[in-house]
């Protein structure tokens, strides 16, 4: 089965203090998922540097997608905790999006991607309209690779999703229509954005919601054998 991944935009709002959402985030929400279930196999906090909201993007690398539909995973949403569903009834919104791996650059040597130890400072990720067909982010994909490579210095992974799942919470919850598709790209520096051939492949008609981000956490995890090692 292909590996899975899960996307979680999230903006506090006017109800839930910046000390509050941090303290809950990084204390009781990742910890229930990195530190007991070994199909979490790591997760990363981001926050926006394009000004835009939601503010914050927490991501997580999961073995496979079946993992997502497990009593063990299942549950944690199920049996919130009291201050988890109180906090989460006052987020302005909560964005989460549940996706399978189609295509994949490839592992780098430069970062561990979502990984604690050398994990990926910036990333830009956007959808991607190109119609609820696999082939097609495939030929989208097709050859960007390689030209990343060779013309964008600080490139490092790119990754194309298929989003499988999509549900959205919050006090103010704008509806908006949701690519079929979720491209994740890794840099080493913010200004590699900027760079005209990344800005030629994102720049298109069929590509939505083009955000950015600076990373605010790589967590440890029990799939890295890890968790006694503090990460920032």
């Amino acid at each position: 089965m292909a590996p899975g991944f899960l996307a979680a935009f999230s903006e506090p709002g006017t109800q839930v203090s910046h000390e509050e959402f941090q303290d809950w985030y990084d204390n009781e929400h990742i910890p229930l998922r990195l530190n007991h279930l070994p199909s979490f196999l790591a997760g990363a906090r981001f926050s926006a540097s394009d000004s835009k909201t939601p503010t914050w993007l927490t991501l997580y690398d999961i073995i496979d997608t079946s993992a997502l539909s497990d009593e063990s995973y299942t549950r944690l949403r199920s049996s919130r905790s009291k201050r988890e569903a109180d906090l989460v009834a006052r987020l302005a919104v909560l964005d989460r999006r549940t996706c399978v791996l189609l295509e994949d650059s490839g592992e780098s040597g430069v970062t561990t991607s979502l990984g604690a130890e050398r994990p990926t400072q910036f990333l830009c990720t956007h959808g991607l309209d190109v119609g609820d067909d696999d082939d097609e982010s495939g030929r989208w994909a097709e050859g960007r690779f390689e030209g990343l490579g060779r013309d964008v210095d600080g490139w490092v992974r790119t990754r194309v999703f298929k989003v499988l799942d999509h549900s959205t919470v919050g006090t103010a919850i704008e509806k908006a229509q949701v690519s079929p598709y979720f491209v994740v790209h890794e840099f080493m520096s913010p200004a590699v954005s900027l760079n005209p051939t990344f800005r030629e492949m994102v720049d298109k008609p069929f590509v939505s919601e083009v955000r950015e981000w600076v990373l605010y956490r790589a967590y440890p995890s029990i799939a890295q054998g890890n968790l006694g090692v503090s990460a920032k």
